[in-house]
């Protein structure tokens, strides 16, 4: 598994809101939403939303 999964994964079961990671990062939250509740997968969101949610994780968590 890629760092980069790993770290959005991590995100992703935190406690932050996904209203909190939408503010801070741009990535809709109801995609962090529907990551969140496995009615879209992880190979589904776009590189660019990848990308902001590791960084984000990278620096919050």
């Amino acid at each position: 598994m890629s760092e980069m999964r790993k770290e959005i994964i991590e995100l992703l079961n935190s406690d932050i809101s996904a209203y909190r990671i939408n503010k801070d990062t741009g990535v809709n939250a109801a995609t962090v939403q529907t990551l969140r509740s496995g009615d879209i997968k992880l190979d589904n969101i776009t590189f660019k939303n990848a990308e902001r949610l590791a960084a984000y994780a990278e620096n919050h968590l």
